[in-house]
């Protein structure tokens, strides 16, 4: 610390709670606000600030804090929830240093945090819009301080601290260039960009002060001591499992937390990979904490692996079993042990009273586990008990199977990769689009994993499964082998996308709700990249596989062009109104050959397979005679049963229902709904019953005599069997349409069958000497 008049090496500080908690408040607020007079406020409007709200005798206005600043708001917030105890103030903290043959010089530095062992320094680069920028400049001169600045802290604090310092560079809409990346990594200079930072931040939230482990575990390293955390020993046995060395001991979390780390597929750190953890839960740990507190144990083993050789001092062997027992020396370096199965449960001490993090837990530890083992047996314990997602499994797929020689699970792993690569790539259209399993989907991140891998894999772009799905078959994005691949997609797809996110750039940056950058829209174009490749390669004799990706763009892009003109130049209500699609698997293809549409009416040789057969469903005329005919077909049927009915049983309605329908229910269900009918409008009480109903009654052994020969029509699903009625079954799923018309819409099959059962009831009701009622 500085003597009494000397000016202090770093300046200014706060290293109370209280003057921590007010900083705080004070950063956390984006808008900077000013309280003033009635009519005086034009000033304040001409500067850019917008109002806010009216007091009781002012006027309150708000301006935005500069993008810098809302930065290194949001970077100091983060550490302060983290629980470092040492903290800078306001936005001139200075730290000087040594300056040979000047004397002393200062550096203001934006972020500063210190505790017992670490501190972090922080230089914050932000823009308002995503953009290029050469960062050499300002890695160089921080590099060439950081010596300097280590000094002054360290003289500071006192010559017994001796911390490990994280040089930080973090940024927000800055997109990094290899050449500065690398300048850094050189320098020991970390980089946090959006991507980490909302990680972070998310951890944050559930972790509280637990996650500072694990920021200082990801950026101090895996190799650093931790001061104060050596010569931990625990009782253990140790033997083998399956040909794997395994530890068996009991610890405390207080010691565990410090040397853990859990490797979340949020951050998929490239050195740790394969990332296979979800993301923790906040309300999980909550349930935990309260668990703990009241008194609550674990009896089952959390499982560990060291990422570390450790020593273990034997005192006794048994020959039988191969087990040893001795001492355990515990880890004392960071992300020297990583968390397989359990971190809800030890992070939920991290929560818990400040005692408990003495209680103990039982740990069960590999040693050098290869990080595809943790990874398979992540998947295999969490599946057994059917609390993996589908979406982390999908996600998971890029690194399992990876380089794996069934044809399905390379493309499958690919695809999981393509995803990976496009969702941080900075600049580029699909950078943070896509969902991450553990962290909320967003308006904007919102396309999942699966989603863009069936888009790549159903029309084959990076390859098919073909001779029974035993061989790999390049697609028109394939590379020489499956990195070249990856490349080639990426590629094509930022230059794809790209394209369409130009033409409206407000529509794309919308997401879910600009239709486009959705996973339906995502789908949809896909497909029709697939098919304007393939529309090319036909119309041209030339390979997709052999062409540059500009020159692949460069070729389908003349069809592509009126796609373009209708996203730039269409009103959202138009444009809503063609491409708002209903959810589910209907939702791709309908978006897709909406598409396809487009592109034809200007090259009416585009006509992919299956989209004349969509145009005959889109057909309103063909719809409309669809609609008439389940309405004549159900009329017909019900018609000539109660015709029947009463010809056989007499004009008694209470007779010939009795006699004929038989069936209590049946009866019971269409008198509710005659009753239910408001008295004018009410119909004839068999108007009531619906096809299945009708069935019933036609199939019943007692009727089936009377109508076998009206009602009697064979259909493809239909032989084989004594009684042929399948086709009632149809027409009752075809009925609902006209009904339901936003779930589905008719297929080409459904008015082919429509005509069929139309004529050839309509022919065996003539022959019965039946004319139905128009």
């Amino acid at each position: 610390m500085p003597e009494a008049n000397e000016k202090p090496k770093l300046a200014v500080l706060l290293e109370t709670l209280e003057g921590l908690k007010k900083e705080y408040g004070k950063r956390k607020k984006e808008f900077d606000t000013q309280n003033v007079l009635p009519n005086n406020e034009q000033p304040l409007i001409d500067d850019g600030w917008e109002f806010d709200t009216k007091l009781k005798r002012r006027v309150r206005y708000k301006k935005r804090k500069p993008i810098d600043e809302r930065l290194e708001n949001r970077c100091w917030s983060l550490l302060y929830s983290m629980g470092f105890p040492v903290m800078n103030e306001g936005r001139s903290f200075q730290i000087r240093y040594k300056q040979k043959g000047v004397g002393d010089a200062s550096k203001q530095i934006d972020v500063f945090a210190k505790d017992d062992e670490t501190v972090v320094v922080a230089e914050c680069k932000a823009s308002e819009v995503p953009r290029r920028r050469s960062l050499q400049k300002d890695i160089g001169e921080f590099s060439n301080l950081k010596g300097k600045l280590a000094a002054s802290i360290k003289d500071y604090f006192g010559e017994g601290f001796k911390p490990k310092i994280i040089w930080l560079f973090v940024t927000e809409n800055i997109e990094w260039s290899k050449p500065d990346r690398d300048r850094a990594e050189d320098a020991n200079i970390k980089i946090i960009t959006e991507r980490e930072f909302r990680y972070i931040n998310e951890l944050t939230s559930h972790l509280k002060h637990a996650a500072k482990y694990q920021f200082l575990a990801e950026y101090i390293g895996k190799n650093q001591e931790i001061p104060g955390l050596s010569n931990v020993i625990v009782p253990a046995t140790t033997g083998r499992l399956y040909g794997r060395i395994f530890y068996s001991f009991v610890t405390t979390p207080r010691q565990l937390l410090k040397i853990s780390f859990v490797n979340h597929r949020a951050l998929n750190d490239p050195l740790g990979a394969p990332t296979y953890q979800r993301l923790i839960k906040k309300q999980r740990l909550n349930k935990i904490k309260n668990f703990i507190d009241d008194g609550g144990y674990f009896p089952t083993n959390l499982l560990i692996n060291f990422k570390t050789s450790v020593i273990f001092d034997l005192i006794k062997a048994d020959k039988n079993t191969g087990t040893q027992y001795g001492l355990l020396h515990l880890p004392s370096k960071f992300k020297s042990v990583w968390i397989i199965d359990g971190q809800h449960r030890l992070y939920g001490y991290s929560h818990a009273e400040e005692a408990h993090l003495d209680d103990n837990i039982i740990v069960i530890a590999f040693q050098n586990l290869p990080s595809e083992e943790e990874a398979s047996l992540f998947v295999t314990i969490n599946k057994e008990q059917q609390s993996v997602s589908s979406g982390l499994l999908e996600d998971l797929e890029g690194e399992l199977k990876w380089g794996s020689d069934v044809p399905s699970e390379r493309i499958g792993a690919i695809g999981a990769r393509v995803v990976q690569l496009l969702n941080t790539d900075l600049g580029q259209p699909l950078y943070g689009r896509f969902t991450v399993p553990g962290i909320r989907a967003t308006e904007t991140a919102c396309i999942t994993v699966k989603e863009l891998k069936d888009g790549l894999r159903q029309p084959g772009l990076t390859g098919t499964a073909t001779h029974k799905r035993k061989v790999y078959t390049p697609g028109p994005l394939s590379g020489i082998n499956d990195k070249e691949t990856l490349d080639r997609t990426c590629d094509v797809l930022n230059a794809y996308f790209g394209i369409i996110k130009d033409a409206n750039t407000q529509r794309w940056n919308a997401g879910r709700s600009g239709f486009i950058c959705s996973n339906p829209g995502i789908r949809g174009h896909l497909r029709l990249l697939a098919e304007l490749i393939k529309d090319m390669e036909a119309k041209t004799a030339q390979s997709a596989v052999d062409l540059s990706v500009s020159d692949l763009i460069e070729q389908i892009q003349p069809k592509l062009a009126p796609v373009i003109e209708y996203i730039h130049n269409t009103d959202n209500q138009t444009f809503l109104k063609d491409f708002k699609v209903t959810p589910g698997s209907g939702g791709a293809p309908e978006y897709y050959y909406s598409l396809c549409l487009i592109v034809n009416e200007k090259f009416p040789d585009f006509e992919p397979i299956g989209y004349s057969d969509w145009l005959m469903a889109e057909s309103e005329e063909n719809t409309t005679a669809a609609d008439k005919r389940v309405k004549a077909i159900v009329d017909m049927v019900q018609g000539y049963i109660f015709h029947i009915f009463r010809e056989k049983y007499g004009e008694d309605i209470t007779q010939y229902w009795e006699m004929g329908v038989i069936e209590k229910d049946i009866m019971r269900s269409a008198y509710d709904k005659f009753i239910d009918d408001p008295a004018e409008s009410r119909l004839v009480i068999e108007a009531y019953l619906g096809v299945t109903e009708l069935k019933k009654i036609v199939e019943k052994k007692v009727n089936w005599k009377l109508f076998r020969d009206v009602f009697n029509i064979e259909t493809v699903d239909s032989k084989g069997h004594a009684k042929h009625l399948k086709w009632m079954d149809t027409l009752n799923e075809i009925r609902r349409i006209p009904a339901h018309s936003y779930k589905r819409k008719y297929k080409p099959e459904d008015f082919i069958f429509l005509e069929t059962i139309e004529t050839e009831l309509t022919e065996n009701l003539e022959d019965a000497g039946y004319i139905a009622e128009n």
